[in-house]
């Protein structure tokens, strides 16, 4: 679409008849407004988003670019099962790792940090000891930190007791759970294992088996929101017991009776670490790189995507700077400070700008204070996201562009009145007054009018509805822009090529109407000063009521840039 600048005037008709009984009276005056109208330049509640990395092996982790803190949650491992050295009773099973949270962490972009994932405790060959669930940290164990779970007993004659899960009061976090104490070893003339503590869920303390020596029959483990099972114990005579079949630092299961039965290892510790990363850099969709002839209040086009792992909302700021290297800024454009200009936005956020983008939906903002005509400036995009951490990223590119010519419209009447005198029944009165237009745009101009025909209180002289001759005796009040024949009255648009023209249905020789909100005068292009002769004719019937007629038209030129 277009860029218009609009120029107006009112003019106002006088007609006066001193020798007839009747007297029409009509007067048209102009009055010169100018304005612009910019029209059409080319365009330009959600939860929070995360990124989102899982860990079950020790490792260092650099925080990626625009990231700056983070949300760790820990599990600690899961301890091993007892094993089995008597012909009675099964091992004890393993205990469950504690579970930490703790949010904001604050990190720097590029650097390395410790992720320390707790071990699985081993389960026992008859009466070895079987080992304590590992520990589990991030950065350093005074940042946050869960407990392991401890190991199941080993049967020596007597029941064992199930291992201690982690321990939530020895762990570093903002919230922390304790991980499920393992089952006691069972005797039924037969000992099973005992099954394994689960591990702490995200909202609970783990599961824990009974503490009491028992024959009933072998329940079944179950484990919180969050948390990892722990292992079946040995449910036959001779059976080793079972790590945990699924999730992570629930304990192993005890072993049933028998001589040097292992017990089943515990379940590997957990690090899940949780942030918000920045958009991906956006592009610079318009103006295109090194445009030129570039609207001094040019819009500008930028498109960003969301980095996360699940999709945020964006919001936008454009900079323009004087320099190659982007450095020396011009404007910033900052969504979030001044929504004015910015279009197209789809989305609510709750921080500011709280009208914001869907990821991948082009940003458009029409620059509200006008640079400078001809002149080479550079831009830069920037995304980020609202809600999450904040941070902006900048187009990867300085693009450049230049701007044209200012943009100019010159418009003006050669009058702003025009008395026709006596209207009369048996010849046609005229009259005219000129109009000058010009400009640069490259799309042109239109200048049309508006108004009512000639009225005398409530009286009025008809309206030629389409382009027509003049009839005497008849009621017509109509206009061209002609050098008219009959009557003799008009000149053609004149001024040094190229110039603009007589508008269809205002270009025919003798032909005249009177339409309000057409277009007289018109050109495709942009044009020198051009001269035109607006041209008048009022005709009325024997039965016209006499008064004094007027009428007030406004005439208004506008540039297609």
């Amino acid at each position: 679409m277009s860029n218009k600048k609009m120029v107006e005037h009112i003019l106002k008709f006088l007609f006066r008849n001193s020798a007839s009984r009747r007297i029409y009276r009509s007067l048209l005056v102009l009055v010169l407004i100018t304005g612009w109208i910019f029209s059409g330049w080319p365009n330009i509640q959600i939860a929070e988003a995360v990124s989102t990395e899982t860990f079950t092996t020790s490792t260092t982790w650099t925080a990626p670019t625009g990231v700056t803190s983070v949300t760790a949650e820990v599990w600690g491992g899961g301890g091993g099962g007892g094993g089995e050295n008597a012909t009675t009773d099964g091992g004890g099973g393993g205990g469950g790792g504690a579970y930490s949270i703790k949010a904001g962490i604050v990190v720097v972009p590029a650097t390395g940090y410790t992720v320390t994932v707790g071990g699985a405790g081993t389960g026992s060959a008859g009466c070895t000891a079987s080992t304590v669930g590992g520990d589990s940290w991030f950065s350093t164990t005074g940042t946050i930190l869960a407990k392991g779970g401890s190991p199941g007993a080993c049967s020596t004659g007597t029941p064992p007791a199930g291992g201690l899960g982690g321990v939530a009061a020895s762990g570093v976090g903002d919230t922390k759970f304790n991980g499920g104490q393992g089952e006691k070893g069972r005797n039924n003339n037969a000992g099973l294992g005992g099954y394994g503590g689960s591990s702490a869920g995200t909202a609970a303390n783990g599961f824990s088996g009974p503490q009491t020596w028992s024959t009933a029959t072998y329940p079944t483990a179950s484990t919180p929101t969050g948390g990892g099972h722990g292992g079946d114990g040995g449910a036959t005579a001779n059976a080793a017991g079972s790590a945990p079949a699924s999730g992570n630092g629930g304990g192993g299961g005890g072993a049933a009776d028998g001589t040097n039965i292992s017990g089943g290892n515990g379940a590997v510790g957990k690090v899940i670490l949780t942030y918000n990363k920045p958009p991906n850099a956006p592009s610079q969709d318009s103006p295109a790189n090194s445009a030129t002839g570039v609207s001094v209040t040019p819009t500008f086009l930028m498109t960003a995507t969301d980095a996360d792992t699940t999709v945020d909302n964006l919001g936008y700021k454009v900079t323009i700077y004087s320099n190659s290297a982007c450095t020396t800024v011009v404007q910033t454009n900052d969504q979030a400070v001044s929504a004015t200009g910015w279009t197209g936005s789809n989305a609510t956020c709750t921080a500011s700008p709280t009208a914001c983008y869907t990821s991948g939906t082009q940003g458009s903002f029409l620059t509200q204070t006008a640079l400078t005509a001809s002149t080479q400036y550079w831009w830069k995009a920037s995304a980020k996201d609202p809600d999450g951490n904040g941070t902006f990223t900048d187009s990867s590119t300085c693009n450049t562009f230049t701007t044209g010519t200012a943009q100019s419209l010159t418009f003006s009447l050669g009058a702003n009145s025009v008395a026709l005198g006596t209207l009369s029944a048996s010849a046609v009165t005229s009259g005219s007054h000129t109009l000058t237009v010009g400009t640069n745009a490259a799309n042109g101009v239109a200048v049309t009018y508006s108004g009512a025909t000639l009225t005398s209180g409530g009286n009025t002289i008809t309206a030629m509805s389409t382009a027509a001759a003049s009839s005497v005796g008849t009621e017509q009040f109509g206009i061209n822009a002609k050098d008219n024949v009959t009557p003799n009255v008009g000149l053609e648009c004149s001024g040094t090529p190229t110039i603009a023209a007589a508008a269809t249905g205002y270009a025919t020789v003798d032909n005249f109407k009177f339409v309000s909100g057409e277009t007289i005068v018109s050109s495709a292009g942009s044009i020198n000063d051009t001269t035109c002769t607006i041209s008048y004719i009022a005709n009325i019937t024997a039965a016209t009521e006499a008064g004094s007629y007027n009428a007030t038209l406004t005439y208004v030129a506008t540039g297609n840039f």
